[in-house]
């Protein structure tokens, strides 16, 4: 018998039943909701990003990180996620001060109170940027999301 799916089956014995060959499956498409629908993405960023957690720096997760607006309340938020699995590594509104990191040449450190694992705790962050351009940008960002935040309360 020939097993190839794109051409339909030929016993080798002429008295075997032929069944009918109907071709692949017809998959339907299918909505996949993110919680990002509502909102406009203002810059992503590819980036590592810590936690400090146990009185050290522990690799949250690497991927990619956004700035989103809400179209609605014009808040700010930072959500984070991880290359691959898409885990939620980082979601919270931008309303802390940033600094420049101690940890990481490219890299900055702020408070946010994150719901990533479901639960509100507020957490200490640390980004390591690519490059020097990325960087830049990040801080321009991040500032511009929380006077935005600050305006709208």
């Amino acid at each position: 018998m020939s097993f190839d799916p794109a051409e339909p089956p030929i016993p080798d014995d002429p008295e075997e039943e032929i069944i009918p060959y109907v071709g692949p499956p017809k998959l339907l498409p299918v909505v996949i909701k993110t919680g990002e629908e509502d909102e406009q993405c203002l810059k992503i960023f590819k980036c590592k990003l810590f936690r400090f957690k146990d009185n050290e720096w522990k690799q949250r997760g690497q991927g990619i990180l956004k700035f989103l607006k809400h179209n609605e309340t014009n808040k700010c938020r930072i959500l984070m996620r991880q290359d691959a699995t898409f885990f939620i590594r980082a979601n919270h509104l931008v309303t802390e001060i940033i600094t420049k990191s101690m940890f990481h040449q490219y890299g900055y450190e702020w408070i946010g109170k994150d719901k990533s694992d479901g639960e509100i705790k507020l957490e200490q962050f640390c980004v390591k940027l690519e490059n020097e351009e990325d960087y830049d940008q990040f801080y321009h960002y991040y500032e511009e999301c929380r006077i935005q935040n600050k305006d709208e309360d």
